[in-house]
């Protein structure tokens, strides 16, 4: 499409349109369609006649879902308002769970985002981030120097989108506080030690490298679910205290510190309301804040986070807490990142529905769709793309439809999102209710559960998993892809095929053992060589999608569960050769009772569960 500016290019879209102009495949030609940009605040407007076409856009991230509509609407006349709903709306990058984004896929995803129109993205770094006086924070983990920082913001500036740094000041700092540098200042394994001043030369010091690597003052300081709090080295030196009372003055000289530096802070919300509930739970009915709490809170945004209600009503009634904090309040939702190996669509489209509705009616001016990356990053970031859309569809309509985000899809990706719906399905499966609301993962616990002793055999068992995998790989072969989705797209497909052939693996092995039918066992071995010879591929198609995507660090990980996979399959064949063969007279393994997971806390669909030690194998996993 050509187009021609009607005026004089504005100096803060100089370095906006050579990035803008190939993605859209737009070129500036005097000869071209007049457009005419006004930029005001207010809605988003398009008005194109045969004589030219106006945009009226409030920021770059609008004219950028603008200019994408325009050059994607065929037709000579079009008319579009959209208003947005929401001050600030984009994604948290989790950088923190092994997979690091290199800066170059980086800024390709914050180019999406612009596209649909989102301005905002905060970057979740525990130790993945520099600090010059602390070599050990974040080695080998694929952290970002501050030059990496700096490029990608001014990136991210010219199209649109704040680049905004959450860490974290108390918990989850389990990564760094394994260095011996750290062990004047650390409570318990991954929470730092209140009072102690090596603390704060270490805080100071993270919240300076982060001031002079982003251009934004906000800092998101986390603070969150440090349940263990004064129960390590603090309770050996200071006794029992109190939880609130140990939180406060840790949070007073973290805020202060962001003070002297002239940073803006919010932290995670959960623990005051778990500190105003008699049973600890964050979305307690019954919360109630002791006075003193919000007289001594020092100022600080309250950041509510909540992936899991489907209900409107639970998201409003949580804000209206929020605001007995007499706090602003920002909300934090849910892309489903973390279920396991494959994004759950269902959960997200339920739970993201219901909360951004409600962040609408209760006057919310900030959200973000977390993307979390639990044990290991296995879901690719890319897979998230359709759960941006439907953000960016609740920030320019007040309720859009399912069809509304699906046509929005292949109008800004030129992708269908039943393709993207389709990964849903290897965990949506028979046995798991709608939408998927429990969490369930029998894909990840079929992948990586053992051939010989499974610790799920009797639960996958219980449902027609097989047949499942194999139209879901059929699915997968018919779907369309592009230059951002087709190495994810080949993994998945991948993965169905593993799975069709993994997940009654050990049922039946148990099954022709105890019949003594020899034949039935051979037949085990050869279906275990082709396991092991498209799990190879499987491999090769994940590495390949990692290494496109995210820096080497943390890729170890995922060579280590392949590789053990792949030794207990040869394993396997070993063993059941020698029994064939009368080497060994019985396989203990295959005469072990099978029983139903056992699980302190079971989903409705038995499919819990979803990290790898706990799926691998009831013995000691080194420390874990």
């Amino acid at each position: 499409m050509k187009i021609c500016l009607q005026q004089p290019m504005a100096s803060n879209l100089e370095d906006f349109w050579p990035i803008v102009t190939p993605e859209l495949n737009i070129q500036l030609d005097a000869e071209g369609e007049k457009l005419a940009l006004i930029q005001q605040a207010g809605p988003l407007k398009i008005a194109r006649r045969k004589n030219g076409t106006t945009i009226h856009y409030q920021e770059k991230a609008h004219l950028f879902r603008a200019l994408t509509l325009l050059v994607t609407h065929p037709e000579s006349v079009y008319e579009l308002e959209e208003k947005p709903q929401f001050s600030k709306i984009g994604p948290m990058l989790d950088l923190s769970r092994n997979a690091v984004v290199t800066i170059a896929q980086a800024k390709r995803f914050l180019l999406l985002c612009a596209k649909m129109g989102l301005n905002t993205c905060m970057l979740y770094m525990e130790d993945t981030y520099e600090i010059p006086e602390y070599p050990y924070f974040g080695h080998f983990r694929g952290r970002y120097t501050q030059e990496e920082i700096k490029a990608l913001d001014a990136y991210a500036a010219i199209v649109g989108i704040e680049l905004v740094p959450a860490i974290q000041t108390l918990a989850h700092l389990t990564n760094p506080l394994k260095w011996g540098f750290a062990k004047e200042m650390k409570d318990t394994n991954d929470i730092l030690l209140v009072g102690e001043p090596k603390t704060y030369h270490l805080i100071e010091a993270a919240l300076r490298s982060i001031q002079q690597s982003f251009t934004t003052n906000k800092i998101h300081i986390g603070m969150d679910e440090a349940h263990q709090l004064g129960k390590g080295r603090y309770y050996d030196q200071h006794g029992p205290e109190d939880r609130f009372s140990i939180m406060t003055k840790h949070l007073q000289k973290v805020v202060d510190i962001c003070a002297r530096l002239a940073l803006k802070p919010m932290m995670w919300s959960d623990m005051f309301f778990r500190i105003g509930s008699k049973t600890g739970d964050y979305y307690d009915e019954e919360i109630h804040f002791p006075k003193e709490l919000i007289q001594e809170m020092p100022e600080v945004e309250m950041v509510y986070w909540d992936y899991y209600h489907h209900e409107e009503r639970t998201y409003q009634r949580l804000f209206k807490e929020h605001k007995k904090l007499k706090r602003p309040t920002i909300f934090a939702g849910g892309i489903w990142t973390w279920n396991g190996l494959a994004p759950n669509y269902g959960k997200t489209f339920a739970t993201m529905s219901a909360g951004l509705s409600a962040a609408k009616k209760e006057k919310i001016d900030t959200v973000y769709g977390t993307l979390w990356g639990d044990d290991g990053a296995e879901t690719p970031l890319i897979s998230s793309l359709l759960g941006l859309q439907l953000f960016a569809e609740y920030q320019f309509h007040e309720t859009p439809s399912l069809a509304d985000i699906k046509v929005r899809f292949m109008r800004f990706h030129q992708l269908e999102a039943d393709d993207f719906f389709l990964l849903s399905d290897f965990d949506q499966t028979p046995g798991v209710p709608k939408d998927n609301p429990h969490g369930a993962h029998p894909s990840k616990l079929a992948l990586y559960q053992d051939l010989l002793f499974g610790l799920y055999d009797e639960t996958l068992a219980a449902q027609p998993l097989k047949t499942h995998y194999q139209q879901l790989a059929k699915d997968l072969q018919q779907i369309t892809t592009s230059s951002d989705t087709a190495s994810m797209f080949q993994f998945y497909q991948q993965l169905a095929v593993v799975l069709a052939l993994k997940v009654d693996f050990g049922h039946s092995l148990v099954q022709a053992y105890q019949k003594k039918d020899r034949h039935a066992l051979q037949q085990h071995i050869t279906r275990a060589q082709q396991l092991h010879a498209e799990l190879q591929h499987l491999y090769q198609a994940h590495r390949s999608l990692w290494f496109e995507w995210y820096k080497p660090f943390g890729f170890e990980i995922i060579d280590l569960r392949y590789g053990a996979l792949t030794k207990r399959i040869q394993t396997t064949i070993w063993r059941l050769e020698n029994y064939l063969a009368g080497t060994i007279p019985s396989l203990p393994e295959l005469e072990s009772p099978r029983l139903p997971f056992d699980e302190p806390y079971p989903a409705p669909s038995g499919f819990g569960r979803n990290l790898f030690q706990g799926i691998y194998s009831p013995s000691k996993i080194s420390d874990v």
